[in-house]
């Protein structure tokens, strides 16, 4: 008489591979989330650079940058003409990733301007740092640069989590914007 033989997987077996699985979810959870940071500190970037432009283009038809106001009004505020950004920005195009901190910096012929944002969420929270565009990087005192809560200077593009004086001013001054991704808020261009 013949025994009947099962064919099936063991339970070492079933445990190595199990093993093997919540290795490759660790190891994808890990690389998702870098690349989720990665696209977010990118997308803050290329917001604090439109900002840029839109300034840029605004000293080209004045002859000088705005005045200190927040950037939460000079993209809303139809009321402020020459202080508004809204006619230079793309309005459609803002892919600003979470939410943010962005700081406007002049100088007091407003000539120079910085514009930085923080990296991890608003205050840094996460502590990602700080990334800052502009013309207005490393000017000497008295000519620093001032967003109404102090003045002083820039001098690179980018700044670690706690890295010096510097990075503690800038988040420290920074305004609130609440821009998540959803745009730069609503304007009504005044034309």
């Amino acid at each position: 008489m013949k025994r009947a033989t099962y064919k099936a997987f063991t339970l070492i077996e079933m445990l190595i591979v199990m093993g093997i699985l919540v290795i490759l979810m660790v190891v994808g959870v890990a690389a998702g989330r870098f690349a989720i940071d990665r696209a977010n500190q990118i997308a803050h970037q290329n917001g604090a650079t439109q900002l840029y432009q839109a300034l840029q283009s605004h000293f080209t038809d004045y002859g000088r940058f705005p005045s200190y106001d927040t950037l939460e009004n000079m993209t809303t505020n139809p009321n402020n003409v020459e202080g508004a950004l809204g006619k230079y920005l793309d309005m459609g195009s803002f892919k600003g990733g979470s939410e943010a901190d962005y700081s406007y910096y002049v100088n007091s012929t407003r000539q120079a301007v910085v514009v930085c944002v923080t990296l991890g969420g608003a205050g840094d929270e996460t502590n990602k740092g700080v990334s800052c565009v502009g013309n207005g990087f490393a000017l000497t005192a008295p000519d620093t640069l001032t967003n109404g809560s102090g003045s002083f200077t820039i001098t690179k593009e980018f700044y670690e989590a706690d890295e010096n004086a510097e990075y503690t001013a800038i988040v420290e001054t920074a305004d609130t914007s609440f821009w998540n991704g959803d745009g730069w808020g609503t304007v009504d261009v005044v034309q």
